[in-house]
Order: C-alpha cells, then structure tokens, then sequence
C-alpha cells in the first residue's frame, strides 16, 4: 500500500483530549508549517513558509465532507481544521469555513492554529465563521519563542502577539488560548508569571493548558506531570483554565468509511500517533481487529511502535529519523 493511496482532505475522526471524536480537515501537504516546534506529534516541519496558498480545491473538500456525512454524522463532535501543518496557510479557508456551515450546520466548525499568522487581517477575517478558534502561545519572550517554538526567519514574537490582541477583538466565537508547556522550557514560576500576564492582556475566553503526551518531533522534548500542570493553572487568573486531560473512549460507532482498515489505520497515525485503543474508539473496529492491523502494518513496513512516557504509540514507520 503506497502513501497516496491513503490521501484525504479528511481524516478521522480521530480521538480528541478537548473535542471528542474529531473529524479532521487537512488542506495543508504534510509538514508546511510557520513553525517547527519541539513537541510536534507529527514529526519535524520540511516546509518552513509564510505564504498562503489554494493547496487543494475548496470544491473537493466540500465533496468528500458531504459524502461522509452521509455516511457517518453521528459518529462527529467536531469538525476540525487541524492538520500535520499550519491551516491558516491555506488562502481560502474564508470562504471553506462558511460552506461547511452551510453544508452542516448541527457540528461545530473548530480551527486550531498556531496564531502566528493573526497579524494579517486576511487571515483573521478567514476564521470570522468557525465556531472556535483555539491559537497557541507557548512563549512569553522571544529568546523562549525561538527555542521552543523555532519560527520561520521573517516571524516577529511581537508582531504575533499583537495579532493575538486583534483577533480577540474582532473575532465573536468562542477564543480559546492553548498553552503547552515543556519541562525546564517554559515551565519556570517566572516564566508562568509572564504568560499569565501577556494572557491578560489577549483576553481569550479560556485557556487550555497543554503539555506533551504523545511522541514528540524532536527527542528530549519532556511534558509536565499532572501535579505540575495542575500548580500551572494557578498563575492563570483572568479567565477559566482547563488542563487538557487524557481522552475517554465513549464506546464503539461504527463509521462506514471506504478503504480497507489497513488503509484508514495509515492514514489517522500519519497525522498523529495513536494508541490502539484509541484508534480503535475512533475507527469504530473492535481493539484486536485494530491490533491485528497494526502488527500487519509493522510488519511490512509502513507503521512503527513508540514508546512515549511509558505507553505504546503508533506511528509512521518514517518517524524514526526524527525521533
């Protein structure tokens, strides 16, 4: 089975800590990134840009979402612009978002964005109709922003903060400000102190206070133990703090999907590295069936074991260069 024969605009749903079963919607090639964080689940950013692009046809992914729909709507809490990359930098998500709400308007629309790119005013009108918006600030200075977030050259810490303050005032969703944070990185009290004080001057609705729980691109790159995210949220004060926590199965729905399991399973580890039980609550398959899949997969080449934290992950077999 070759890697395009498992290309979507959709994939999922997937297991969400915050969202449930999460139907992704990826308009970015693998890897196109602003940034390339030390913590991301999928693998080292190869396609450090700026530029905005049409990367897919809107039409196309109108298409495929409406066909799953008919098959499966019940099996979505969410659907979700979140990808192996960074969704603003597709250009006409402006005009992808409102047709989804028309297309169907009983699922919320939810994008999460690194928020690097809130500075221009394009891009912040192209986010006016989803639901939520979720960007990311993990850094307080720019010295902390370069080695934790690594940013493309031309990316100013102040210039994404103020597009972090303009978005909170034009935009009427709900504005969630995730926060992760990565042992000895930005997890010091002085640190906190001035991320809680940047925080109040966005003014998001909530924040959701992240850390790393599944292999990360970069080896070394540490997560917080819950007693440490748990004395986090006190630094937190002008607005409601939750700490993403583990996801919970809800029970097995079926999701009538085209293409082989072995096929499905691919396609939902190359966006992020999954548990067994956790794709198998997502892809609505018994665990052994899921299980049986992977040592299939493993054994051919295309998937990988990882152990992170002390649990079992799968991943792309090509994830171990970077890990």
């Amino acid at each position: 089975m070759s890697a395009s024969s498992v290309t979507s605009t959709l994939f999922g749903p997937v297991p969400s800590r915050r969202l449930g079963r999460s139907l992704g919607i990826d308009v970015i090639p693998p890897k196109t990134c602003t940034l390339d964080c030390l913590y991301c689940e999928s693998g080292p950013t190869t396609h450090l840009k700026l530029h905005r692009k049409a990367f897919v046809p809107p039409d196309g992914v109108l298409v495929e979402l409406q066909d799953f729909l008919k098959r499966s709507s019940n099996s979505v809490d969410a659907l979700t612009f979140s990808s192996a990359g960074e969704p603003t930098l597709y250009e006409p998500l402006g005009d992808l978002i409102p047709a989804i709400k028309a297309l169907c308007r009983s699922i919320p629309v939810v994008v999460l964005t690194n928020g690097t790119l809130l500075w221009d005013a394009a891009v912040r009108r192209a986010l006016m109709g989803a639901d939520r918006v979720v960007p990311s600030l993990d850094a307080a200075h720019p010295e902390v922003f370069a080695r934790l977030n690594r940013p493309h050259p031309r990316l100013d810490f102040h210039e994404v903060v103020e597009g972090l303050k303009a978005f909170r005032r034009e935009y009427r969703g709900a504005y969630h400000l995730e926060i992760l944070l990565v042992k000895g990185i930005n997890d010091s009290a002085a640190h906190l102190r001035d991320l809680a004080a940047l925080v109040r001057r966005i003014g998001p609705d909530r924040v959701e206070l992240n850390t790393v729980v599944r292999p990360p691109a970069f080896s070394g790159t540490e997560g917080l133990t819950a007693e440490a995210m748990h004395r986090a949220t006190v630094f937190f004060t002008s607005c409601p703090v939750d700490v993403v926590g583990s996801y919970e199965t809800k029970g097995a729905v079926r999701v009538r999907e085209e293409g082989s399991l072995d096929e499905r399973v691919v396609k939902l580890v190359r966006r992020r590295p999954c548990s067994v039980v956790e794709m198998a609550d997502a892809l609505g398959v018994a665990v052994e069936v899921v299980r049986q899949a992977v040592e299939r997969l493993c054994q051919s080449g295309l998937l990988d074991v990882r152990c992170f934290d002390g649990r079992p992950f799968v991943v792309p077999a090509q994830a171990d260069e970077a890990l």
